[in-house]
């Protein structure tokens, strides 16, 4: 059983903190991983079984990990090697990367097995079966292994949100497998994923000036669930989930948008910040929607983090249709 850990990495903003040149990957990293794989099965003794392997993750990005199986568990974890090879490359010794990648690993091991069982059944899982949003094109070779339901230039997938109080929580994508195991159709995941998101992962929203705040290392405050002001009072909006992972999906949930709208008054731009959460900004009268796409595609390729890109397109919500479109760009917008 694969779990994958909930975990954020998005840069918010424009301030990115520079490394100097990127080292180019490869046989590099690969020699790196290696020579990690043999240190720590030494380590580790002959009752666990270590594989280095290659990992695709969202995007298509591929992330290089090692996969920590021992005999006596029945979950695998895998320890992510790309920012470990970073610090090597910066001076970190090999020593105590090693010690820093052991304590992780006991502290994430379990004591004793996990009952997975539940999983093989249906009715056991449903209630807590949600949807993300991911980026269709970029998620191709990934979408041919599990079920998704196209929305505009997007897949919407589904997931299982797990905890368990030794290895913490994460969660675990539905494959055609699963469904197939299962025998349930995608209607039936849609049907279970529309019941349940918006009641495991509330909506929230806030004015850019408060996450500034937050991330200034103020107190935070809660989020409101919708606007509470109109566009008069600020003119941007971060629209995520509570637990503000896979927040960009919100915008899914039924009648919010259009409730949103109500309160504003207005139809508005739906930007696309991450997976993990949208802008909502006002139409402004002049406004150059290429410049806003382009700004778009900036933030994406320079301060967000491959895996979390959500899109490279500009959406509105239009208050009189109630959905969301994607502007699309006149030939001569088109850069």
């Amino acid at each position: 059983m694969c779990l994958t850990r909930s975990k954020r990495r998005t840069k918010r903003g424009c301030f990115v903190l520079a490394w100097g040149k990127k080292k180019k990957e490869g046989m590099e990293k690969r020699e790196f991983g290696e020579l990690i794989m043999q240190k720590m099965a030494a380590r580790l003794g002959e009752n666990v079984e270590i594989r280095l392997q290659e990992v695709r993750k969202n995007n298509g990005v591929i992330k290089l990990g090692l996969m920590v199986n021992d005999k006596s568990k029945n979950i695998a974890p895998t320890i992510y090697l790309d920012e470990t090879y970073l610090d090597y490359e910066r001076g970190r010794k090999l020593e105590e990367i090693l010690n820093v990648l052991s304590d992780n690993l006991k502290r994430g091991m379990p004591r004793a097995k996990i009952d997975m069982e539940f999983f093989a059944d249906y009715e056991k899982v449903r209630d807590k079966i949600c949807y993300k949003l991911i980026n269709f094109e970029k998620n191709e070779t990934l979408l041919e292994d599990v079920p998704y339901v196209p929305f505009l230039d997007l897949a919407i997938c589904f997931f299982y949100p797990f905890w368990h109080e030794e290895i913490g929580g994460g969660s675990i994508l539905i494959k055609n497998d699963h469904v197939k195991k299962w025998g349930v159709s995608v209607r039936d995941l849609w049907n279970a994923a529309n019941a349940n998101t918006r009641e495991l992962y509330p909506e929230s929203c806030c004015p850019m000036d408060g996450v500034l705040m937050e991330l200034a290392g103020r107190e935070p405050q809660p989020w409101p669930a919708l606007p509470e002001k109109d566009w008069g009072a600020y003119c941007m909006t971060v629209l995520t989930n509570r637990q503000r992972v896979y927040g960009a999906a919100v915008i899914l949930y039924d009648g919010y948008l259009e409730r949103i709208a109500e309160i504003l008054k207005a139809s508005f731009y739906v930007v696309p910040s991450s997976i993990h959460e949208v802008l909502l900004l006002p139409i402004l009268e002049g406004g150059d929607q290429r410049e806003l796409r382009n700004v778009i595609r900036e933030v994406n390729d320079e301060n967000i983090d491959p895996q979390d890109v959500l899109s490279d397109n500009l959406y509105r919500y239009d208050r009189v249709k109630k959905r969301v479109e994607i502007v699309q760009m006149t030939e001569s917008q088109i850069p």
